[in-house]
């Protein structure tokens, strides 16, 4: 059984996200690819604020249909936790940043992190 997910950590530095439980325990480590150096990932604490199981996520430079376990954190949902089997199914892996600007991840953590963190879920981006 999974313990409530109290709050989600990004380490930009380690590119992990680490979710802990209610009592500040790690409950999950999950390898990430965060913006790349021309489109950084920003440094801030929000919360799950949208949650949608596949999304068109658009860009200045992009438009990729059916996004899937997507969770934005930010109000123009610009900055979203979300799978990115186009990463994976290119043999790229995670740890390395890749993005746009989101927080990347394996599509079956996605899929666990997404069915497991309520709406509303603290989130803190650091360096």
């Amino acid at each position: 059984m999974i313990e409530l997910i109290a709050s989600l950590v990004i380490d930009l530095s380690d590119q992990r996200l680490t979710v802990y439980d209610e009592n500040q325990q790690v409950v999950r480590v999950i390898p990430v690819s965060t913006g790349k150096a021309s489109t950084p990932t920003p440094i801030f604490d929000s919360k799950v604020l949208t949650k949608y199981r596949s999304v068109t996520m658009r860009g200045r430079n992009y438009t990729v249909p059916g996004v899937p376990y997507t969770m934005c954190v930010s109000s123009n949902e610009m900055i979203c936790l979300h799978a990115a089997p186009w990463q994976e199914n290119a043999g790229q892996s995670f740890g390395v940043p890749r993005s746009n600007g989101c927080v990347r991840m394996p599509l079956a953590q996605a899929r666990w992190l997404f069915n497991n963190t309520p709406q509303g879920t603290p989130v803190s981006i650091q360096a």
